[in-house]
């Protein structure tokens, strides 16, 4: 099988109780059989050190088949079910072989990757999403489009009123804060932010993915702002700015 991306034997140390394959076993073969495809695509620790991201997890689904034997010879199987364009979300299928050629279990996950410096969600360089596309696919294999982010609208200062000039130096003020404000506070200051600018989350914004804990997180804090105006959200980011000074 071209698909087979590890093959090794089941040690000792990875049988339990019951004299077969521990349960968490099963998904470090998974993890070992995804680092070895990364490898040898060039995702080697150097390189994704130097590009400063790294893989993670949203969803890992181990399906148990057949008991796993001490010494046996495991084949792992790897393929992709789906991703986006530039391999900022992905889902791979993977499967665990005995040595009898028998499916012992299925891993399905869904991944994605960090920016480990922004700690962050983030897509490929375009160069490193045109060699992830080149691992194994499924036959029902999904590519999907990078979804179009909604774009804030910039004003010409000429045009802009006192209170928008205020709001626009707050924005700039912020980054010249000595600390980082808490989560909770960043959340404010995007929330009145987006609220200032678009206006309400359900009508202006794009909901999130079911795993992106983090535009969640976003996006519920701007559902809060819900019915307030843009003219008040901006008053109430300058006077929130002016209180991170304080």
């Amino acid at each position: 099988m071209d698909n087979v991306f590890f093959e090794g034997k089941v040690l000792w140390s990875q049988i339990d109780s019951n004299n077969h394959l521990r349960h968490s076993a099963y998904a470090d073969f998974g993890a070992q059989a995804r680092l070895e495809i990364l490898n040898k695509l060039g995702f080697d620790a150097k390189v994704l050190a130097e590009l400063k991201i790294g893989p993670i997890l949203f969803r890992e689904e181990l399906i148990y088949m057949r008991e796993i034997a001490p010494g046996d010879n495991i084949k792992v199987t790897c393929e992709m079910s789906h991703c986006r364009k530039d391999g900022s979300r992905y889902s791979f299928s993977q499967a665990i072989y005995r040595g009898d050629g028998i499916q012992a279990a299925q891993i399905n996950i869904q991944g994605a990757w960090i920016d480990i410096e922004k700690r962050k969600l983030t897509g490929l360089p375009a160069d490193w999403a045109d060699k992830f596309m080149h691992i194994p696919k499924t036959k029902d294999f999904v590519l999907e489009e990078v979804p179009v982010k909604i774009n804030e609208p910039v004003k010409n200062s000429n045009d802009m009123t006192e209170l928008e000039q205020k709001f626009e130096d707050s924005k700039k003020r912020v980054l010249e804060l000595t600390e980082k404000p808490s989560n909770e506070k960043m959340l404010e200051l995007y929330s009145l932010n987006k609220q200032a600018i678009l206006g309400d989350a359900e009508e202006h914004g794009e909901k999130p993915a079911m795993f992106d804990f983090v535009a969640a997180a976003k996006y519920n804090a701007w559902k809060t702002k819900a019915g307030m105006s843009k003219e008040d959200a901006q008053q109430k980011y300058i006077d929130f700015v002016e209180s991170l000074f304080k």
